[in-house]
């Protein structure tokens, strides 16, 4: 799910958790720093001596995939952006709408949950409109988040408003989101020599980033550069093994390069996976 961005372990140092965490205090300045540096069994200590302890506890269930913990934890806490983010772990969207108005309602200049207003509607609702809306809301009130800006760059740019999403992208360079956005951008504009060096820094930004390397492959097929465009559609393809489309481009890459065997290989996986999906190359 694209809105949660809470992953255990160390993993969750990569993430931005502000959204969900309480506003900084005194008293809860080493929980929210062992939180998001990924020292979660810190987290779990500190947690036990606090006065909103199950608020913690809440959160930390959320960090730890553990939604129906969270739910019944958070249902008794008073945390309505929490409990939201958890409902959204299970798809339960109506909830989760609800409980984000309630958290505004509750403390209008909290930007985290106008930030999870504007996932939702751009990843669910698919308008980015509303989407923008909700993000220059969170912006409003905290205008140093990155993700935010970096967010209303990609519905500004699917809503045509090519320079601002290009400035919002800008803005947010250490982003590999951002720097995507950027290579996009350039692509559409018909540089495909210049979008490729935005490609290359989202991919070194994000080692895990699918998209990033099928957009560096697709720049550097066109650029003529076939070995390369294999080799980071060899990583795609691990990083999002149910992509048909990556099998597609690879069959075709290994036929131009005469590897019938990869080429096959190839072939028989998207097969296999547009019988499931359904996709088309």
């Amino acid at each position: 799910m694209l809105l949660v961005v809470c992953h255990t372990g160390a993993a969750a140092q990569t993430q931005d958790l502000s959204p969900l965490l309480p506003a900084e205090t005194g008293g809860n300045t080493a929980i929210r720093q062992a939180v998001i540096s990924g020292d979660l069994a810190r987290a779990d200590s500190l947690a036990a001596g606090l006065p909103e302890r199950e608020l913690w506890r809440g959160i930390l269930a959320i960090v730890h995939d553990d939604t129906t913990a969270a739910i019944r934890i958070l249902r008794k806490s008073n945390a309505p952006k929490a409990l939201g983010v958890a409902y959204y772990m299970v798809r339960q969207h109506v909830l989760f709408r609800g409980q984000m108005a309630e958290a505004i309602r509750v403390d209008p200049s909290d930007f985290g949950p106008y930030y999870y207003l504007g996932r939702h509607y751009d990843t669910d609702a698919a308008d980015p409109e509303a989407a923008a809306r909700w993000f220059r809301l969170a912006l409003e009130r905290n205008p140093g988040h990155s993700r935010s800006r970096a967010y209303l760059g990609g519905c500004l740019e699917r809503l045509g408003q090519t320079e601002a999403a290009a400035a919002a992208f800008a803005a947010t360079p250490q982003l590999a989101q951002s720097q995507l956005g950027l290579a996009r951008l350039r692509l559409a504009g018909g540089d495909a020599a210049g979008a490729l060096p935005f490609a290359e820094k989202a991919m070194r930004l994000d080692a895990k980033n699918a998209a990033a390397a099928k957009l560096a492959a697709r720049l550097y097929a066109g650029l003529q550069r076939p070995r390369d465009a294999v080799r980071v559609l060899e990583k795609a393809a691990a990083l999002a093994p149910a992509d048909a489309t990556v099998h597609y481009q690879l069959f075709r890459l290994y036929q131009s390069e005469g590897q019938p065997q990869k080429a096959a290989a190839a072939r028989s996986e998207f097969q296999r996976l547009q019988a499931i999906y359904g996709i088309q190359p």
